[in-house]
């Protein structure tokens, strides 16, 4: 008999609030989501926590009442770059002679790993921000190297490169109060464009040398994978509702009359626009005709700002991450503006694919929500080990009776 499993997901926007109920049975996923109006919330971050409870309540009520099956009580959250870092750490770890590695032996090389970063970074780093991810880029057992599961190998010793994302302490306290208060708990965070990159991960792709972008309201996110593992993640505090105030600054109009021209005559790729068409701006009682390429041309000027802001982070990395660039993956809300690909595709001199989940969720600001649940499933596979923040455990995560009663209650009844 298969069992139905609850995956409770959250999204936190600046402009949207998301909840999200996905029944996983077998190879089948079904998913339900809720949208309200986000409010208290800005870049990501939590700014008025009564104003995101409410916001969170009535998305949550929303999705009990459209859900055919019971909300479980715990809940993945996608965590804004803004309030992360991101390091490539390697650590290792020697035996006597000759052993089977085995899942403590796995758990002592992540332990090692925890240690070097703390080391390396300091106690700022340990008191001010919570490790969220260990996600491995390869095992090394002596001098073999690549190795995606080390566990059934046998040497004498044991390395492990992984990429470790850090969180806020203080947003992380916030965001379990929030939770709290609506009468949840945070099962765990996932970073927003490790979840976009898990919306289109499978078995089959091989990810080298891409680079995903997140594009959303407020933030805009980007990590690149080498070797089908990702080895550089930076957050830029810029999104659709900069340009929108972008607009407001240079024509002078009302946030709803910029909201209405960014909506109607918004086009990433100002070439691509007709210059001699013409439209209407309202300023109140007085109406003003203008070329309509003039807001494709504010977006597309901000646009190229923000691209070159991205590719000089990625060039002070690592020379190699343009040059070497197969593929940009774009998803978020903003990366469904018209001609998105067309002017990312000029920028970064790449091919461009704007990543919709398959199935139900055709829409590139729904791939985050996919991705956590995609994330969720791939911590059960033994062929890879995907992330390993918490302790591997003999079956890999099997609990003691009261969690695993407990767990069955919240999520599978």
């Amino acid at each position: 008999m298969v069992t139905e499993k609850k995956i409770l997901t959250i999204d936190l926007g600046t402009s949207s609030i998301r909840t999200a109920l996905t029944l996983v049975k077998g190879d089948k996923k079904h998913t339900t989501i809720a949208t309200t109006p986000s409010r208290g919330i800005k870049n990501g971050s939590i700014i008025n926590v009564p104003s995101a409870k409410d916001s969170l309540r009535s998305a949550l009520n929303k999705l009990k009442l459209e859900s055919t099956s019971a909300v479980p009580l715990e809940a993945y959250v996608i965590v804004p770059g803004g309030c992360t870092l991101g390091y490539e750490v390697e650590a290792k770890i020697s035996f006597p002679g000759i052993k089977t590695i085995n899942y403590n032996d796995v758990n002592m090389v992540k332990n090692k790993i925890k240690e070097e970063i703390r080391r390396k970074k300091g106690l700022t780093l340990k008191n001010i921000y919570e490790i969220i991810h260990i996600l491995p880029q390869e095992f090394i057992v002596d001098n073999v190297d690549g190795i995606q599961n080390p566990i059934g190998h046998s040497g004498r010793e044991l390395s492990m490169r992984a990429f470790v994302i850090l969180a806020s302490k203080a947003y992380l306290k916030t965001l379990d109060q929030l939770l709290k208060e609506v009468g949840l708990k945070l099962r765990g965070v996932v970073l927003q464009t490790l979840a976009s990159y898990y919306a289109v991960k499978d078995d089959k792709t091989y990810f080298n040398n891409n680079l995903f972008i997140y594009l959303g309201a407020g933030n805009t996110e980007v990590l690149y994978l080498r070797e089908d593992a990702p080895v550089f993640f930076k957050h830029e505090p810029f999104g659709a509702e900069d340009i929108i105030d972008f607009i407001i600054q240079q024509l002078k109009v009302s946030r709803n009359e910029a909201e209405r021209l960014f909506n109607e005559y918004g086009s990433a790729y100002a070439f691509s626009v007709n210059p001699e068409e013409v439209i209407n701006i309202n300023y109140g009682t007085k109406t003003l005709r203008v070329q309509r390429i003039l807001i494709p041309a504010l977006i597309h000027l901000q646009l190229k700002k923000l691209a070159k802001d991205i590719k000089k982070a990625l060039e002070n990395e690592d020379p190699s991450f343009l040059t070497h660039l197969n593929r940009v993956y774009v998803t978020g809300g903003f990366a469904k503006l018209k001609d998105m690909p067309v002017l990312l595709e000029k920028l970064f001199k790449a091919p461009i694919v704007v990543v919709s989940p398959e199935g139900e969720l055709k829409d590139p600001s729904l791939s985050p929500i996919e991705g956590v649940v995609n994330y969720v499933l791939s911590l059960n596979k033994r062929e890879r080990l995907t992330d390993i923040k918490e302790d591997l455990t003999k079956d890999y995560g099997k609990e003691g009776l009261f969690s695993t009663i407990w767990r069955f209650l919240t999520q599978y009844i």
